[in-house]
């Protein structure tokens, strides 16, 4: 079942990807179509209008047209078919967004809530769309271009050309770097999708029939809480990276701090023994010489009777397995022996 659930998602996914391809190449500027281009950039009052007639990628111009004259009303009505809105490269905003690739499933959704946050707009204030420049598989990061106009520049002749009944479709780019953009202009505004010029009905029966086979309620449930999950990533993302930051200096703060706990616990160990073995050691007997490996100790000294202070060592509970490392040599002149023990600190 889960082998069935991966197949048709992938599938979905592919078909999403045909769907959208082809949506854009049937919006392209070559379409048929009326062509209404302002004279005059965006950025400044627009009062008048060139129209022109696009057919097989011909242009026939109808004439310049005032948007407060009474010819304007007069042509609005032979106006049949798709109208596009051409725009000047310089009226176009870009900018390339890096997003997670997991973003792609929902790059619509995803742009549209990050928008605020990549630009000085928020989505509801922008006629946009986009496409994808590239996929770092490696890094797991996704290169998307955005296209953007604000609808505060297009209001004014938007809103001329409503007046008499004139509603582009679409905003296009026919020259500069910014060639082939085509911005929706209605209510989908901020989706890539150009929908409506005769591919629509095809693929939307395509996915009419696709649904109704795989059952498609709850994919469709699925992906919504695919959507859900996503907007929330999107969201949390800064804060995710500010405490992962967070963790990684605790974490090394931690590694310090135990590293100067150990090294006072060597120290520290190493008086107890000291104080133990002085405790232990008879008034004759006095080391010249102390070491501790780990829990291996050895003392080295002169001592009246060495071959005692191995029973002084065992019977005291701070130390076990004594023994001599070495042969216990005597000194005549002085009464003494030099010795050399080996013992192990207790627990």
């Amino acid at each position: 079942m889960n082998l069935v659930r991966q197949f048709l998602n992938w599938w979905f996914g592919q078909l999403e990807g045909l769907f959208r391809s082809g949506l854009r190449e049937s919006g392209s500027s070559v379409a048929d179509a009326t062509v209404i281009a302002p004279n005059g950039p965006l950025s400044q009052p627009i009062g008048s209008v060139a129209i022109s007639s696009r057919r097989d990628n011909k242009e026939t111009p109808l004439g310049r047209f005032d948007l407060a004259a009474a010819t304007l009303d007069e042509l609005a009505h032979p106006l049949a078919g798709l109208t596009v809105l051409r725009l000047a490269e310089a009226d176009i905003l870009e900018k390339t967004v890096v997003l997670p690739l997991a973003a792609e499933r929902h790059l619509s959704e995803v742009l549209a809530l990050e928008m605020d946050r990549e630009t000085p707009f928020s989505a509801d204030d922008l006629f946009w769309t986009y496409r994808v420049e590239a996929r770092d598989r490696q890094t797991r990061r996704l290169s998307v271009r955005l296209a953007m106009v604000p609808r505060a520049k297009l209001a004014g002749l938007l809103g001329a050309l409503a007046r008499v009944g004139v509603v582009p479709a679409r905003g296009e780019v026919a020259a500069g770097t910014g060639r082939g953009w085509n911005l929706p202009l209605g209510d989908a505004a901020g989706r890539a999708r150009n929908w409506g010029d005769g591919l629509f009905l095809p693929a939307a029966a395509c996915c009419a029939l696709l649904g109704l086979v795989a059952v498609a309620l709850p994919f469709a449930r699925q992906a919504a809480a695919f959507a859900a999950v996503d907007r929330e990533i999107a969201a949390g993302r800064s804060q995710t990276a500010e405490s992962e930051t967070l963790l990684a200096e605790i974490a090394q703060r931690s590694a310090a701090i135990k590293l100067i706990e150990r090294e006072r616990g060597k120290t520290g160990r190493l008086l107890e023994v000291l104080a133990a073995a002085t405790r232990v050691l008879p008034d004759n007997a006095f080391l010249t010489e102390m070491t501790l490996r780990q829990r291996k100790i050895t003392l080295t000294g002169r001592s009246g009777a060495a071959a005692r202070l191995i029973g002084a060592l065992a019977a005291d509970g701070s130390f076990r397995n004594p023994e001599f490392a070495a042969p216990v040599t005597r000194i005549e002149p002085a009464g003494v022996e030099i010795f050399t023990i080996t013992v192990e600190a207790g627990p």
